[in-house]
Protein backbone atom coordinates (compact mmCIF):
# COMPACT_ATOMS: atom_id res chain seq x y z
CA UNK A 1 0.00 0.00 0.00
CA UNK A 2 1.50 3.31 -1.03
CA UNK A 3 0.87 6.28 1.19
CA UNK A 4 1.54 9.91 0.49
CA UNK A 5 2.76 10.86 3.94
CA UNK A 6 2.43 14.40 5.14
CA UNK A 7 6.06 14.32 6.41
CA UNK A 8 5.09 16.54 9.29
CA UNK A 9 5.49 14.08 12.18
CA UNK A 10 7.95 16.40 13.87
CA UNK A 11 5.15 18.84 14.68
CA UNK A 12 2.17 16.49 14.99
CA UNK A 13 1.70 17.44 18.62
CA UNK A 14 1.91 21.14 17.95
CA UNK A 15 4.36 21.60 20.82
CA UNK A 16 1.72 20.92 23.48
CA UNK A 17 3.62 17.95 24.88
CA UNK A 18 6.17 20.39 26.25
CA UNK A 19 3.79 21.91 28.76
CA UNK A 20 0.79 19.66 29.41
CA UNK A 21 0.61 18.11 32.88
CA UNK A 22 4.26 17.18 33.38
CA UNK A 23 3.63 16.81 37.08
CA UNK A 24 1.27 17.56 39.86
CA UNK A 25 0.68 21.17 40.84
CA UNK A 26 2.92 21.82 43.92
CA UNK A 27 0.02 23.31 45.87
CA UNK A 28 -2.13 20.24 45.13
CA UNK A 29 0.74 17.94 46.14
CA UNK A 30 1.00 19.78 49.45
CA UNK A 31 -2.75 19.39 50.02
CA UNK A 32 -2.45 15.67 49.31
CA UNK A 33 0.36 15.36 51.87
CA UNK A 34 -1.70 17.21 54.48
CA UNK A 35 -4.70 15.00 53.77
CA UNK A 36 -2.60 11.81 54.01
CA UNK A 37 -0.99 12.85 57.31
CA UNK A 38 -4.24 13.86 59.02
CA UNK A 39 -6.06 10.73 57.85
CA UNK A 40 -3.29 8.32 58.89
CA UNK A 41 -3.41 9.72 62.43
CA UNK A 42 -7.18 9.45 62.51
CA UNK A 43 -7.28 5.90 61.09
CA UNK A 44 -4.80 4.71 63.72
CA UNK A 45 -6.97 6.15 66.49
CA UNK A 46 -10.18 4.82 64.95
CA UNK A 47 -8.81 1.28 64.58
CA UNK A 48 -7.70 1.28 68.22
CA UNK A 49 -11.04 2.57 69.53
CA UNK A 50 -13.02 0.23 67.28
CA UNK A 51 -11.07 -2.72 68.64
CA UNK A 52 -11.20 -1.46 72.24
CA UNK A 53 -14.97 -0.84 72.21
CA UNK A 54 -15.90 -3.81 69.99
CA UNK A 55 -17.48 -1.62 67.31
CA UNK A 56 -17.89 -3.08 63.83
CA UNK A 57 -19.12 0.33 62.70
CA UNK A 58 -15.89 2.01 63.77
CA UNK A 59 -13.71 -0.79 62.38
CA UNK A 60 -15.63 -0.60 59.10
CA UNK A 61 -15.18 3.15 58.92
CA UNK A 62 -11.48 2.80 59.81
CA UNK A 63 -11.05 0.19 57.08
CA UNK A 64 -12.64 2.48 54.53
CA UNK A 65 -10.55 5.42 55.69
CA UNK A 66 -7.41 3.28 55.44
CA UNK A 67 -8.38 2.45 51.87
CA UNK A 68 -8.72 6.15 51.15
CA UNK A 69 -5.31 6.86 52.69
CA UNK A 70 -3.82 4.20 50.44
CA UNK A 71 -5.64 5.75 47.53
CA UNK A 72 -4.28 9.19 48.35
CA UNK A 73 -0.73 7.80 48.57
CA UNK A 74 -1.06 5.92 45.27
CA UNK A 75 -2.56 8.95 43.52
CA UNK A 76 0.19 11.22 44.79
CA UNK A 77 2.88 8.75 43.68
CA UNK A 78 1.31 8.53 40.23
CA UNK A 79 1.16 12.31 39.92
CA UNK A 80 4.82 12.58 40.92
CA UNK A 81 5.70 10.04 38.20
CA UNK A 82 4.31 12.52 35.66
CA UNK A 83 7.44 14.61 36.26
CA UNK A 84 9.53 11.87 34.67
CA UNK A 85 10.58 12.67 31.10
CA UNK A 86 10.11 10.25 28.19
CA UNK A 87 13.04 7.99 27.37
CA UNK A 88 13.89 5.28 24.85
CA UNK A 89 12.13 2.63 26.94
CA UNK A 90 9.11 4.68 28.05
CA UNK A 91 8.41 6.95 25.10
CA UNK A 92 5.14 8.15 26.69
CA UNK A 93 6.97 8.63 30.01
CA UNK A 94 4.75 7.51 32.91
CA UNK A 95 1.51 9.27 32.00
CA UNK A 96 -0.60 6.11 32.36
CA UNK A 97 0.53 5.71 35.97
CA UNK A 98 -2.42 7.92 36.93
CA UNK A 99 -4.82 5.49 35.20
CA UNK A 100 -3.20 2.53 36.96
CA UNK A 101 -3.44 4.40 40.28
CA UNK A 102 -7.16 4.98 39.80
CA UNK A 103 -7.67 1.27 39.07
CA UNK A 104 -5.62 0.19 42.08
CA UNK A 105 -7.68 2.57 44.22
CA UNK A 106 -10.83 0.82 43.04
CA UNK A 107 -9.35 -2.58 43.96
CA UNK A 108 -8.35 -1.28 47.41
CA UNK A 109 -11.93 -0.14 47.96
CA UNK A 110 -13.22 -3.56 46.87
CA UNK A 111 -10.93 -5.20 49.45
CA UNK A 112 -12.23 -2.80 52.10
CA UNK A 113 -15.82 -3.80 51.26
CA UNK A 114 -15.00 -7.50 51.69
CA UNK A 115 -13.30 -6.82 55.03
CA UNK A 116 -16.25 -4.77 56.30
CA UNK A 117 -18.87 -7.37 55.32
CA UNK A 118 -16.80 -10.16 56.89
CA UNK A 119 -16.49 -8.22 60.15
CA UNK A 120 -20.22 -7.42 60.21
CA UNK A 121 -21.18 -11.08 59.67
CA UNK A 122 -18.88 -11.98 62.55
CA UNK A 123 -20.62 -9.38 64.75
CA UNK A 124 -24.05 -10.75 63.85
CA UNK A 125 -22.90 -14.18 65.08
CA UNK A 126 -21.22 -13.06 68.31
CA UNK A 127 -23.52 -10.15 69.23
CA UNK A 128 -20.78 -8.38 71.20
CA UNK A 129 -21.68 -5.33 73.26
CA UNK A 130 -20.86 -1.91 71.84
CA UNK A 131 -20.27 1.41 73.57
CA UNK A 132 -22.63 3.77 71.74
CA UNK A 133 -21.10 6.91 73.21
CA UNK A 134 -17.55 5.90 72.18
CA UNK A 135 -18.77 5.17 68.65
CA UNK A 136 -20.49 8.56 68.47
CA UNK A 137 -17.44 10.47 69.74
CA UNK A 138 -15.00 8.79 67.35
CA UNK A 139 -17.29 9.14 64.33
CA UNK A 140 -17.87 12.79 65.19
CA UNK A 141 -14.11 13.30 65.02
CA UNK A 142 -14.27 11.53 61.64
CA UNK A 143 -16.73 14.13 60.37
CA UNK A 144 -14.21 16.86 61.18
CA UNK A 145 -11.20 15.01 59.69
CA UNK A 146 -13.01 13.89 56.55
CA UNK A 147 -14.64 17.29 56.09
CA UNK A 148 -11.21 18.94 56.31
CA UNK A 149 -9.88 16.54 53.65
CA UNK A 150 -12.86 17.26 51.38
CA UNK A 151 -11.99 20.96 51.53
CA UNK A 152 -8.33 20.21 50.73
CA UNK A 153 -9.22 18.19 47.63
CA UNK A 154 -12.15 20.27 46.37
CA UNK A 155 -9.94 22.33 44.08
CA UNK A 156 -8.97 20.45 40.93
CA UNK A 157 -11.50 17.65 41.40
CA UNK A 158 -13.16 18.35 38.06
CA UNK A 159 -9.93 18.15 36.04
CA UNK A 160 -8.61 14.75 37.08
CA UNK A 161 -10.11 11.32 37.77
CA UNK A 162 -7.70 10.66 40.64
CA UNK A 163 -8.41 13.91 42.46
CA UNK A 164 -12.12 13.49 41.86
CA UNK A 165 -12.13 9.91 43.19
CA UNK A 166 -10.27 10.96 46.34
CA UNK A 167 -12.63 13.90 46.81
CA UNK A 168 -15.77 11.78 46.38
CA UNK A 169 -14.48 9.11 48.77
CA UNK A 170 -13.74 11.63 51.47
CA UNK A 171 -17.13 13.27 50.94
CA UNK A 172 -18.75 9.84 51.28
CA UNK A 173 -16.67 9.23 54.43
CA UNK A 174 -18.04 12.42 55.93
CA UNK A 175 -21.61 11.27 55.31
CA UNK A 176 -20.83 7.75 56.54
CA UNK A 177 -19.35 9.15 59.76
CA UNK A 178 -22.56 11.08 60.21
CA UNK A 179 -24.44 7.78 59.86
CA UNK A 180 -22.21 6.16 62.47
CA UNK A 181 -22.96 9.02 64.88
CA UNK A 182 -26.67 8.35 64.42
CA UNK A 183 -26.24 4.58 64.96
CA UNK A 184 -24.14 5.23 68.07
CA UNK A 185 -26.91 7.43 69.43
CA UNK A 186 -29.52 4.74 68.76
CA UNK A 187 -27.37 2.12 70.51
CA UNK A 188 -26.95 4.40 73.52
CA UNK A 189 -30.72 4.99 73.66
CA UNK A 190 -31.99 1.47 72.93
CA UNK A 191 -29.12 -0.88 73.83
CA UNK A 192 -29.68 -2.72 70.53
CA UNK A 193 -26.14 -3.77 69.59
CA UNK A 194 -27.37 -5.26 66.31
CA UNK A 195 -27.61 -1.70 65.00
CA UNK A 196 -23.78 -1.63 64.83
CA UNK A 197 -23.23 -4.44 62.26
CA UNK A 198 -26.27 -3.23 60.32
CA UNK A 199 -24.58 0.18 60.07
CA UNK A 200 -21.40 -1.54 58.90
CA UNK A 201 -23.29 -3.28 56.08
CA UNK A 202 -24.94 -0.01 55.05
CA UNK A 203 -21.48 1.59 54.92
CA UNK A 204 -20.23 -1.28 52.74
CA UNK A 205 -23.17 -0.74 50.41
CA UNK A 206 -22.49 2.99 50.15
CA UNK A 207 -18.82 2.33 49.36
CA UNK A 208 -19.78 -0.22 46.69
CA UNK A 209 -22.17 2.20 45.00
CA UNK A 210 -19.70 5.08 45.19
CA UNK A 211 -16.71 3.12 43.86
CA UNK A 212 -18.51 1.33 41.00
CA UNK A 213 -18.05 4.22 38.57
CA UNK A 214 -14.39 4.63 39.54
CA UNK A 215 -13.74 0.93 38.90
CA UNK A 216 -15.57 0.93 35.54
CA UNK A 217 -13.94 4.11 34.23
CA UNK A 218 -10.39 3.23 35.37
CA UNK A 219 -10.74 -0.28 33.90
CA UNK A 220 -12.07 1.25 30.69
CA UNK A 221 -9.05 3.57 30.40
CA UNK A 222 -6.64 0.78 31.35
CA UNK A 223 -8.00 -1.29 28.44
CA UNK A 224 -7.62 1.68 26.07
CA UNK A 225 -11.34 2.35 25.97
CA UNK A 226 -12.53 5.76 24.80
CA UNK A 227 -12.68 8.15 27.80
CA UNK A 228 -16.18 9.06 28.95
CA UNK A 229 -15.66 12.75 28.24
CA UNK A 230 -15.38 12.02 24.51
CA UNK A 231 -18.41 11.39 22.29
CA UNK A 232 -16.91 9.29 19.49
CA UNK A 233 -19.89 9.49 17.12
CA UNK A 234 -20.16 13.27 17.47
CA UNK A 235 -16.41 13.73 16.96
CA UNK A 236 -16.32 11.59 13.81
CA UNK A 237 -19.36 13.41 12.43
CA UNK A 238 -17.62 16.76 12.87
CA UNK A 239 -14.45 15.50 11.22
CA UNK A 240 -16.34 13.97 8.28
CA UNK A 241 -18.28 17.20 7.81
CA UNK A 242 -15.08 19.20 7.34
CA UNK A 243 -15.15 20.57 3.80
CA UNK A 244 -11.68 19.29 2.87
CA UNK A 245 -11.98 15.76 4.27
CA UNK A 246 -12.82 13.06 1.72
CA UNK A 247 -12.58 10.13 4.13
CA UNK A 248 -11.08 8.99 7.45
CA UNK A 249 -9.58 5.58 8.15
CA UNK A 250 -8.16 3.62 11.09
CA UNK A 251 -9.15 6.01 13.87
CA UNK A 252 -7.98 5.29 17.41
CA UNK A 253 -8.88 7.20 20.57
CA UNK A 254 -7.28 6.43 23.92
CA UNK A 255 -6.32 8.05 27.21
CA UNK A 256 -2.65 8.86 27.78
CA UNK A 257 -3.37 9.70 31.42
CA UNK A 258 -6.38 10.66 33.53
CA UNK A 259 -6.19 14.17 32.05
CA UNK A 260 -4.80 13.70 28.51
CA UNK A 261 -6.33 11.92 25.51
CA UNK A 262 -4.86 11.01 22.13
CA UNK A 263 -6.24 10.49 18.62
CA UNK A 264 -4.67 8.84 15.55
CA UNK A 265 -6.12 8.49 12.07
CA UNK A 266 -5.37 8.27 8.37
CA UNK A 267 -7.09 11.03 6.41
CA UNK A 268 -7.78 11.50 2.71
CA UNK A 269 -8.24 15.10 1.55
CA UNK A 270 -10.18 16.61 -1.33
CA UNK A 271 -7.41 19.18 -1.83
CA UNK A 272 -3.96 18.00 -0.66
CA UNK A 273 -2.62 21.52 -1.24
CA UNK A 274 -4.56 22.66 1.85
CA UNK A 275 -3.09 19.94 4.03
CA UNK A 276 -1.40 22.18 6.63
CA UNK A 277 -4.40 24.49 7.06
CA UNK A 278 -6.68 21.45 7.37
CA UNK A 279 -4.39 19.86 9.96
CA UNK A 280 -4.59 22.97 12.17
CA UNK A 281 -8.38 23.11 11.81
CA UNK A 282 -8.70 19.43 12.73
CA UNK A 283 -6.58 19.96 15.81
CA UNK A 284 -8.98 22.71 16.94
CA UNK A 285 -11.90 20.30 16.54
CA UNK A 286 -10.04 17.61 18.48
CA UNK A 287 -9.15 20.03 21.27
CA UNK A 288 -12.84 20.96 21.60
CA UNK A 289 -13.46 17.25 22.21
CA UNK A 290 -10.89 17.01 25.04
CA UNK A 291 -8.11 15.61 22.81
CA UNK A 292 -4.74 17.37 23.10
CA UNK A 293 -2.46 14.79 21.44
CA UNK A 294 -3.05 13.77 17.84
CA UNK A 295 -1.19 11.98 15.06
CA UNK A 296 -2.71 12.60 11.65
CA UNK A 297 -1.41 10.75 8.60
CA UNK A 298 -2.58 12.25 5.31
CA UNK A 299 -2.90 9.75 2.44
CA UNK A 300 -3.76 10.13 -1.24
CA UNK A 301 -4.90 6.56 -1.84
CA UNK A 302 -7.43 4.58 0.14
CA UNK A 303 -5.62 2.26 2.59
CA UNK A 304 -6.16 -1.48 2.40
CA UNK A 305 -9.29 -2.31 4.36
CA UNK A 306 -8.55 -4.17 7.54
CA UNK A 307 -10.78 -5.21 10.42
CA UNK A 308 -10.41 -1.95 12.28
CA UNK A 309 -12.69 0.67 13.76
CA UNK A 310 -13.19 3.83 11.76
CA UNK A 311 -12.54 2.35 8.31
CA UNK A 312 -15.49 3.71 6.39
Amino acid sequence: MEHAHCHCHHHKHGGHHHHHHHGIDPALAQRFIWAITVNILFVAGEFYLGWHYNSAGLLADAGHNLGDVGGLVISLAAFLLLKKSPNQRFTYAFKRATILAAFVNALVLAAAIVMIVWECISRFRTGEAVSGCAVMATAAAGIVVNGFTVLLLSKGKNEDLNVKSAYLHMLADTLVSLGVVVSGGLIALTGWNIIDPITGLIIAGLIAMGSRELFCESANLLLDGVPRNINTALLLDELHNHQNIADIFHTHIRALSTTENSFTAQIMLHDPQKQEATRLELKKILKAHNITHSTLEFVQTKPERISDFGCF
